[in-house]
């Protein structure tokens, strides 16, 4: 008589059961959930990343003007848009031409150096010529030069032609960015205030006339220069824009100063 065949359990002979859905739907989701964790920790770190870099620039331009200042024994000086017309007068004057043929965009014309387009007759990036001249006198002292060749490398964006080649007769013209790319602004303190300026120039908690530039980005503290970075979004915006933007004015709220302005 035929005994029916025994299946030993425990010897090579178990049926294993592949996954259920439940089960697939819990591991993806666990998956899922880690890579999720890693990424959010990755932008934390490259977040905090960008803010060391811009929180070093600030502090070693701050330190580079003031070793510059030091050097030349007076505060720099920039021309605001009520006084123009006197040429050579100033360290930073307000329309900025640096003499370069077929330079790349704004830079190669005068124009005011405002910060927005809000309205007509303004040089939308009138503010990046400031930043480039403020490296040009700050080259011309050894100590503030110093200073300077601290900053982060990767945040030095060299001017070029329009057609994209380096300037003619190895001439150097340099940019500062910020970690996302924009270039930094330079907001320069206007001169000491007068008594003929009442009535028609504000005047700042520092005794200097308030400037169109510290009305667009952000008043002067003391009398320093005050940096600006557009932020992550590019755009630096309009704190008082002469078209009544709603939209320009929010552009400003992600921008990062190099400390707190004075109308914050």
């Amino acid at each position: 008589m035929n005994q029916p065949k025994i299946h030993n359990l425990h010897r090579g002979g178990v049926r294993r059961r592949g996954f259920s859905l439940i089960e697939l739907v819990v591991v993806v989701g666990v998956i899922i959930s880690l890579i999720s964790l890693v990424l959010a920790v990755s932008t934390l770190l490259i977040q905090a990343n960008e803010a060391r870099q811009l929180e070093s620039a600030f502090a070693n331009l701050n330190t580079a003007v003031q070793e510059y200042e030091q050097a030349i024994g007076r505060p720099l000086t920039y021309q605001d848009r009520s006084e123009q017309g006197v040429p050579g007068a100033y360290d930073i004057p307000y329309n900025i031409n640096f003499g370069i043929a077929g330079l790349e965009g704004y830079y190669g014309t005068g124009g005011a150096g405002e910060a927005c387009n809000c309205g007509s007759g303004f040089d939308s990036h009138g503010w990046e010529k400031s930043i480039v001249r403020l490296f040009q006198l700050l080259s011309r002292t050894e100590s503030a030069e110093e200073v300077v060749a601290k900053l982060d490398p990767s945040l030095f964006v060299p001017v070029k032609l329009a057609n994209g080649l380096p300037l003619p007769g190895n001439q150097d013209l340099t940019s500062l960015v910020d970690p996302w790319g924009s270039a930094i602004a330079v907001v320069m303190p206007g001169r000491k205030w007068r008594d003929s300026d009442a009535g028609g120039l504000d005047i700042d908690s520092d005794g200097t006339i308030r400037t169109s530039m510290e009305i667009k980005l952000g008043v002067c503290r003391n009398g320093q220069p005050l940096f600006v970075s557009a932020g992550p979004d590019g755009d630096i915006g309009c704190l008082d824009c002469a078209g009544g933007s709603s939209v320009r004015f929010e552009a400003t709220i992600d921008n990062i100063y190099s400390y707190i302005p004075e109308n914050q």
